[in-house]
């Protein structure tokens, strides 16, 4: 039997890996991005892989804080959590927060992978210490982008889920 949560999780790990795609739609994002990934010293396929799982579990992260303040987990709630409340999850949330709300179960070994790697990298220090922190600017930058791009006044995950179908990413 599949639970909300997991069709909740699914949903946020699916608008997860939109994020960039729907940011690329025009082309010169996807290669500056790489550029500065690059430049970080993240491999870029590496980098947008997290920067898809960073976007998951700061969407998961919104809908737990929802759930504990009395709201039903459901994907209309999650289809009503504004963009802005997860850009600033990113902003103020740190790791352990996010992970808090990782659920135990993923979806496929892909992610279960991508999630491993990040909860690593949320210990480590040196160079590999800073991927957390840069990924975190470009995940902010990215949703801040989609935000500003959109004509609404305030953009909804259900308009991201929107946007994503509309652009054909699933």
């Amino acid at each position: 039997m599949i639970l909300d949560r997991d069709i909740v999780w699914r949903q946020c790990v699916r608008l997860g890996r939109c994020v960039l795609p729907l940011l690329d739609q025009e082309p010169w994002r996807q290669d500056k991005r790489r550029e500065r990934l690059r430049a970080w010293q993240i491999d870029p396929a590496k980098g947008e892989s997290l920067i898809a799982t960073f976007a998951a579990l700061a969407l998961h992260a919104v809908v737990t804080d929802a759930v504990a303040a009395g709201s039903p987990r459901s994907i209309a709630m999650l289809h009503g959590i504004p963009l802005a409340a997860v850009t600033e999850a990113t902003a103020t949330k740190n790791e352990t927060e996010i992970l808090a709300a990782k659920p135990a179960e993923h979806t496929d070994e892909n992610e279960k992978a991508s999630l491993n790697y990040f909860r690593l990298l949320s210990y480590q220090t040196g160079r590999t210490g800073l991927w957390l922190p840069r990924l975190r600017t470009e995940l902010r930058y990215s949703l801040i982008t989609l935000t500003e791009r959109s004509r609404l006044p305030t953009p909804t995950c259900g308009d991201l889920d929107q946007w994503a179908e509309e652009a054909r990413l699933d």
